[in-house]
């Protein structure tokens, strides 16, 4: 890849590079979604104005692409150059942190949708990062600062902390028992950034996809905006969590990262299973309060959050602890613990 070098510093390397459709294709043909694991969000379809721009460019402009698109940010821990020291040769743990639409757009558009991208071509600016233990906080920061084609919200930010590839990884592994009546295991799938349920299916063919939704159906599909309420309200934060979705996932933020670098084994098997057991809390409670006759149709989020809360804080006051693993197990609520919740 020609390339110019554009900057040096201790910490780091910058080089500025054009890549041809046609490369990026095939990197991430090889690569997948490995390409984009410091990215803060995987592709989020074609349905956002910005993405839905960029396929209409590659449609029916190609040539222009490189003219109306920002780029690609990138980071790596290795650049080999040629003799002459103008290409790049080889790259060590390329990773995509800003421009994932883009590279998952030219993706999408030639691999689902036929289109002819040998016209394209996008500006990559590639950091070469010497220090390997400011690596985290490097991408965090390009994320930050470099992200502005798609609104980025705190979460999105925080989707590559510890706490949530390991969260994930758990709900990859581990299967839920069936519920009464059903035959067939299930998985909860936890959504670590944006738009991952729907992508994990967007190459399947029609038969696996399928399959994907009956092993991970919709309806168990936990996104980390959804895992930061339901565990707040269980260490009585109905407060935070009646703020607001991003209000509530920055006090989640603040205390699993306190917590994960006290404890390096914070998430295991039992804390998933838990955390789980607590989702499902949440969903059904939203249901009783819909069905309910004295339900007039409002603050339904500031009652759940509110009885879950005063449901921990009564268990807290006579020391007691809840049994998720009943729940986890039966993947359902029990009917007096179902009128339990309505009085409350």
């Amino acid at each position: 890849i020609p390339c110019l070098k554009v900057a040096t510093t201790e910490e780091y390397e910058s080089y500025l590079a054009i890549l041809p459709g046609e490369t990026i294709y095939n990197i991430y043909n090889e690569l997948g979604k490995k390409l984009l694991e410091e990215n803060i969000r995987t592709f989020l379809q074609f349905r956002g104005k910005i993405n839905k721009g960029i396929r209409n460019t590659i449609e029916q402009r190609p040539e222009y692409f490189f003219a109306f698109n920002n780029g690609i940010t990138a980071t790596a821990t290795g650049i080999t150059l040629n003799e002459e020291k103008t290409k790049i040769v080889k790259i060590t743990n390329l990773q995509i942190v800003n421009g994932g639409q883009t590279t998952s757009s030219i993706y999408m558009a030639k691999k689902n949708l036929g289109y002819d991208i040998s016209d394209v071509y996008v500006q990559l600016k590639l950091s070469l990062i010497k220090d390997k233990d400011k690596y985290n906080n490097f991408v965090r920061d390009i994320s930050r600062y470099a992200n502005t084609q798609n609104k980025v919200s705190d979460s999105d930010l925080f989707s590559n902390h510890g706490f949530h590839k390991e969260f994930s990884d758990f709900s990859k592994r581990i299967w839920a028992p069936p519920k009464d009546g059903y035959m067939k295991k299930t998985r909860w799938f936890y959504e670590r950034v944006r738009g991952e349920y729907l992508n994990d299916q967007a190459l399947l063919s029609a038969a696996k996809k399928k399959a994907f939704q009956l092993d991970c159906p919709k309806n168990q599909v936990i996104d980390k905006v959804f895992l930061s309420k339901s565990e707040n309200l269980w260490r009585l934060r109905p407060v935070e969590v009646c703020k607001g979705a991003q209000y509530s996932f920055k006090t989640f933020a603040e205390y699993t990262t306190k917590e994960y670098e006290k404890e390096d084994y914070m998430i295991t098997e039992a804390y998933f299973k838990s955390s789980v057991a607590r989702a499902i809390i949440f969903k059904k409670l939203e249901k009783i309060i819909s069905s309910s006759e004295w339900y007039d149709g409002g603050y339904r989020a500031q009652t759940v959050a509110y009885t879950i809360s005063y449901l921990a804080y009564i268990l807290k006051q006579d020391n007691k602890f809840f049994n998720f693993n009943i729940v986890w197990e039966e993947q359902d609520l029990r009917e007096d613990f179902i009128a339990l919740l309505k009085n409350l």
